[in-house]
């Protein structure tokens, strides 16, 4: 099992970002509030004859079933490229995409897989 954490400043708020990798599965949990927030599966799939052509299934396990969480979920799994399955505990101020940007280029920078 390996371990990383960092934290960067988007828009001006403290994000605090872990992974925690398993043999089946990344924990990723990524908050501005120091604390866990809507817990999500996310699974890669992929479409059938198509080429380089993922789909990402969401399902909310704990906390707020919001289309926007969702949605920022779903990107930040297209953008880190995990071979296993995801659980992410998500929990932000705000979800614009620059701070999605941000929270994927930290997450990109110190990911091992």
């Amino acid at each position: 099992m390996k371990n990383h954490a960092c934290a960067v400043i988007t828009h001006g708020h403290h994000t605090d970002i872990a992974i925690k990798v398993y043999s089946n599965r990344i924990l990723l949990i990524i908050t501005h509030f120091k604390k866990l927030g809507t817990l999500i599966a996310v699974n890669r799939g992929r479409l059938f004859h198509q080429h380089n052509n993922n789909i990402y299934s969401t399902k909310v396990l704990f906390g707020r079933d919001d289309d926007e969480v969702l949605a920022a979920v779903r990107y930040i799994a297209e953008q880190i490229n995990a071979e296993k399955p995801l659980l992410i505990s998500i929990s932000l101020k705000d979800y614009d995409p620059d701070t999605l940007k941000a929270i994927v280029k930290a997450i990109n920078d110190i990911k091992s897989w």
